[in-house]
């Protein structure tokens, strides 16, 4: 009877460890996603919709590329 009481808190207490540790690494990878790359346009669109990573200037009316709302 001991052996098997045991056994039952050996297994409850693995299950409830790995429960754990799976939920754990679902909320640090939820956190990676979050964060956006920004983009950068002209803001007279002088290149029909063409956006960059960076900031810089426009090539084409040389104005300050602004970013681009997401």
């Amino acid at each position: 009877m001991k052996s098997n009481l045991y056994k039952l808190v050996v297994v409850l207490a693995l299950s409830t460890s790995s429960v754990l540790i799976t939920s754990c690494g679902e909320s640090a990878n939820t956190n990676q996603t979050e964060t956006a790359q920004a983009t950068y346009a002209c803001p007279m669109d002088c290149e029909n919709g063409k956006t960059y990573s960076d900031e810089g200037i426009c090539p084409v009316c040389e104005m300050d590329l602004k970013e681009v709302e997401q």
